[in-house]
């Protein structure tokens, strides 16, 4: 895997995850029909992610419409807003029901991104993901 931090070498050897966290044997997993799993889970991120990159903030009003109007379409999950470190925003109990983890690709997006390397990322995740265990809530990266 060439130059690739350690704790990203052991997230993507995902079949030792599969056993070890999930208790979910490899076979299990494995394509049934053509090379497509039986399931594919789609998560829109519009409202949270695609709304971030507009240069005018929109009003609360239109931001609701449009997350309406997604969930009129079927979608079963919907991602309406992030978390940023309580370093720099203090965060209140918000009733999340699933916690979402993402790296960054590079080295300089991660510094730019969220003020650290990617290995200081993974780091900061596995205290997350632990957190949001202990909770009995579900997390996905």
């Amino acid at each position: 895997m060439g130059n690739v931090p350690p704790a990203l070498k052991h997230c993507l050897s995902y079949p030792h995850l599969l056993k070890e966290q999930l208790g979910i044997s490899e076979a299990a997993q494995q394509p049934t029909v053509l090379g497509f799993p039986e399931f594919v889970k789609i998560v829109e991120v519009g409202p949270r992610d695609g709304l971030q990159n507009e240069k005018a903030i929109l009003p609360t009003d239109v931001k609701i419409e449009l997350i309406d109007q997604l969930s009129q379409t079927g979608l079963s999950v919907i991602e309406v807003t992030s978390f940023v470190s309580s370093k720099w925003v203090p965060q209140v109990a918000a009733g999340a029901t699933e916690v979402s983890v993402f790296g960054a690709a590079s080295e300089t997006f991660s510094k730019i991104n969220i003020n650290c390397t990617i290995e200081e990322s993974l780091d900061r995740f596995e205290a997350v993901v632990k957190s949001a265990r202990n909770m009995d809530i579900p997390v996905r990266g």
